[in-house]
């Protein structure tokens, strides 16, 4: 079966008003390169983006901004460790709204790398701060069936298990999560269904 791949989730945060870059205006040197990197990276010259994302950070080393983009540059690069690094160094209290999405982007790196317990973590606190963002949830799935077919895996070998009742007390609470979500989105539909088109006028003969 060929393997799901995860679609990212890139922010790039670019306004100084948003007060995490006090003082940075468009025509300082550090946006200009950060937004020089960003042209390259929307148009899939990642190697390019991360030099200018680099530089600019030489010049705004805190900027969170700067740090989310080098580590997107380097997730496109296939550099999942560095990524995570970079991820990490950023205070999720300085996003704002945005702190949902970096909790998403650094799910996706530890799923990159294997380290399945640690993405579902990451997807799980993206959606207690955005429940209604639906790929995280999509994500959450896919991340526990990974982590329950590596334990089935481990059972057909005999090799050791985590204690029945710590495993018992693991599935209930992404049970309950699961149910939560799933109602979430269910709100979601019903709302969708509720809204009312307007009437089409009749032709009149």
């Amino acid at each position: 079966m060929a393997k799901k791949l995860i679609p990212f989730l890139l922010i790039l945060l670019l306004a100084p008003s948003s007060g995490t870059l006090w003082g940075w205006h468009w025509f300082e040197p550090a946006a200009r390169k950060n937004q020089k990197g960003i042209e390259a990276y929307q148009q899939g010259k990642f190697a390019e983006a991360l030099g200018d994302f680099l530089s600019a950070k030489g010049l705004k080393a805190e900027a969170p901004q700067l740090k989310n983009n080098t580590a997107a540059a380097l997730y496109e690069l296939k550099k999942y460790r560095e990524a995570l690094e970079e991820f990490s160094r950023i205070v999720p209290a300085k996003l704002g709204p945005a702190a949902a999405g970096l909790h998403y982007n650094m799910g996706n790196a530890y799923y990159r790398l294997g380290q399945f317990p640690k993405a579902l973590e990451s997807y799980k606190q993206c959606l207690r701060l955005d429940p209604d963002d639906l790929q995280a949830k999509k994500n959450f799935e896919l991340t526990l069936k990974k982590i329950q077919e590596q334990q089935q895996q481990k059972q057909e070998q005999n090799q050791p298990q985590d204690h029945p009742a710590d495993a018992e007390r693991q599935k209930q609470k992404y049970s309950a999560m699961m149910q939560f979500l799933n109602q979430n989105e269910k709100r979601q539909m019903e709302k969708k269904k509720r809204k009312i088109t307007p009437a089409k006028n009749e032709k009149d003969w």
